[in-house]
């Protein structure tokens, strides 16, 4: 176990791990662990392989005020960004009638933090509770739309910067409906995301894996990014069982073996559900008391995790890393220590990252 994901010892323990355990190569999983290995990377690779970004890369993806300047600089269409002061007028010229988005400014993961107000008294709230424990908040415009508006792009590089393998999907439930965590997904072909996120992979010369959150606009038809994540994202098992193994792969990127010349794409199944079985069970939940028609309730939600049967066979036949997540929840607050890299020649880890 390495300490508390915040401590400074962090560090120091991964170091530690990485010297007695000898793994042929380390992948990051977490936030922590990957700001870890960017930081430490020079020391990292005398001892083991790795293929992470440099660490000013990893920070332009980590502050999210910084990323979305970025994307702006690079024509990448995202929500609009305000001050505190404009947001609270465009709040009271609204009268309610219109919803901006609150979060921290930096990836927290598991959608912490994130709230959607729509009065003055509400923003300066979800400011001040986002600064006060998480060091700033961003405050972005409110893209309208269900979950399935939301998609997401994982993308792969090799220690050249170029792009080994992509990987998309699209919302189905989300808990809390407003907008979080995937409850259902559905694995996807959109070529159309993976180039539109390529400008700024290639300006940051991005080693090692990364996620993108899209939401398409129905006001111009245009997927805006919501942000970028320069991590693992929470589904990786899903893609693998989709037939791209993330993981083999990564191992491979990190002892040197180079992106092919054209990764194909989709090199995947199309079609295929993800289910987050707790997350999905709140949305039902959510349904069966708002819907009269029961029956309607129970067909939906039947048609929507239609297809999953791999992927939940494949969670009961190695749960641990769904029992760390709940754990993790559960202890959540409690000063508990959250395992966020896993060695190649390990198995397994724990800790709670966003869903996209």
């Amino acid at each position: 176990m390495l300490p508390d994901a915040a401590s400074p010892a962090l560090e120091d323990a991964l170091i530690e791990i990485v010297r007695r355990e000898q793994p042929d190569v380390l992948l990051p999983l977490g936030t922590r662990a990957m700001i870890a290995a960017c930081k430490l990377e020079a020391i990292l690779q005398r001892l083991t392989a790795l293929n992470v970004p440099a660490l000013d890369a990893f920070r332009a993806t980590f502050d999210h005020a910084v990323c979305q300047a970025e994307c702006v600089k690079l024509g990448i269409p995202c929500p609009h960004a305000y001050p505190l002061e404009e947001a609270c007028a465009i709040l009271a010229e609204g009268k309610g009638r219109v919803t901006l988005v609150v979060k921290p400014q930096t990836d927290v993961g598991a959608a912490i933090g994130l709230s959607y107000v729509s009065d003055v008294g509400s923003l300066r709230q979800s400011v001040a509770e986002c600064e006060g424990s998480f060091g700033g908040a961003l405050i972005q415009e409110f893209i309208p739309g269900d979950p399935a508006a939301m998609h997401t792009a994982l993308l792969l590089f090799d220690r050249n910067s170029n792009l080994a393998a992509a990987f998309t999907t699209r919302k189905i439930r989300q808990w809390p409906p407003p907008g979080g965590l995937t409850a259902v997904s559905v694995s996807i072909a959109e070529r159309c995301l993976v180039e539109q996120a390529l400008p700024f992979f290639a300006k940051w010369r991005w080693r090692g894996p990364a996620e993108v959150e899209f939401k398409l606009d129905p006001r111009d038809g245009r997927y805006k990014v919501i942000e970028i994540n320069g991590r693992f994202p929470a589904y990786a098992r899903f893609a693998a069982l989709c037939g791209l193994v993330v993981g083999r792969l990564a191992v491979e990127l990190a002892l040197g073996e180079a992106a092919p010349t054209a990764p194909r794409f989709p090199d995947y199944v199309v079609g295929r559900r993800y289910v987050n079985p707790g997350l999905f069970l709140r949305t039902v939940l959510a349904d069966w008391r708002a819907n009269p028609s029961k029956r309607a309730v129970l067909k939906r939600a039947a048609a929507d995790c239609a297809g999953a049967g791999a992927q939940l066979r494949s969670m009961l036949s190695d749960p641990l890393p769904m029992v760390g997540r709940v754990l993790a929840d559960v202890l959540k607050g409690g000063g508990s220590g959250r395992c966020e890299g896993s060695a190649a020649r390990g198995t397994g880890s724990c800790g709670s990252q966003r869903s996209g």
